[in-house]
């Protein structure tokens, strides 16, 4: 069963796996929050995919004894290198960062978001195959709805965007560093407000992947459904508009750059106060992993 074919689904499970490095990339999880999501993934996994296609009494067992599975497997065996990786992320952050500590950083996340998205797909080409016309039709008409209600944020000006998103990066910052200056307000925000503004090419991304969605769904008794999967998963950027590919590149450019700045302004106290956080989360992973 594979919770990530559909968004929300799919931030989920992003949020209890890969999002432990996210959250060193973009500081966005806490300790508890991971160990909530962690603890009660299998339960909003499938509460997300029952809500996109309505699952069926039969389904709804596939999904449970699938995700009991998947999960385990994935606490044995991946947990231990998330813990390795965050332990080497503390230590690049203790001595300070450099442009090639963004990079690492950058590889490992994507590694880690590879290794989680391809452990769906065996039991996700059989869940696909389980999905009827009339629960494909819920699903065109969930992402639709979702993509409708993304809009009005869509229409809003650029510099309405970049705002909100400065506001969610000062948040950030506070969250990892601690208190902020008010010069290192201003840091912070002038770069934010330089980030491109990527909200309508994603937004269009994502409806084009909406649409190859339910196209897979639509030819799931084809032979090569499993490759078809995988591929969506694991191979996007082969089938991407440049133009999106190039804004994506641009983002990541800037997020290295803010980081890389906040870590060189960062007093003595804001850095102990970052490798404690690092050493909370690590701690969690470790309980987590039942190691």
């Amino acid at each position: 069963m594979s919770p990530v074919m559909f968004p929300a689904t799919r931030r989920a499970a992003s949020v209890f796996c890969a999002g432990l490095m996210a959250c060193i990339i973009a500081g966005c999880a806490t300790t508890f929050g991971t160990t909530v999501m962690y603890n009660h993934a299998d339960w909003l996994i499938a509460r997300q995919l029952d809500g996109y296609v309505g699952l069926t009494r039969p389904q709804k067992a596939f999904v449970a004894a699938r995700l009991d599975r998947i999960l385990d497997r994935h606490r044995r065996e991946a947990l231990p290198r998330y813990e390795t990786v965050l332990s080497q992320v503390r230590a690049r952050v203790q001595r300070g960062l450099m442009d090639d500590d963004l990079e690492w950083a950058f590889t490992q996340y994507e590694q880690l978001r590879a290794d989680l998205l391809s452990r769906f797909v065996p039991d996700g080409t059989e869940f696909v195959r389980l999905v009827d016309a009339s629960q494909i039709g819920r699903v065109r008409r969930t992402l639709e709805a979702r993509l409708a209600a993304q809009e009005p944020s869509v229409r809003d000006s650029s510099d309405a965007r970049l705002a909100k998103r400065t506001d969610r990066i000062l948040s950030l910052a506070t969250e990892w560093l601690g208190p902020l200056t008010r010069q290192q307000e201003q840091d912070v925000t002038r770069l934010a407000m330089a980030f491109p503004d990527t909200a309508p090419l994603f937004h269009a991304r994502q409806r084009q992947r909406n649409e190859r969605l339910i196209a897979l769904l639509e030819s799931n008794t084809d032979g090569d459904t499993g490759a078809r999967l995988r591929a969506w998963l694991l191979e996007q950027e082969s089938e991407e508009d440049p133009t999106f590919l190039e804004a994506a590149a641009q983002l990541k450019r800037h997020i290295a750059r803010l980081i890389l700045a906040l870590d060189h302004i960062a007093t003595p106290a804001q850095r102990a106060h970052v490798l404690a956080k690092l050493d909370e989360l690590t701690q969690t992973v470790h309980r987590l992993s039942g190691v």
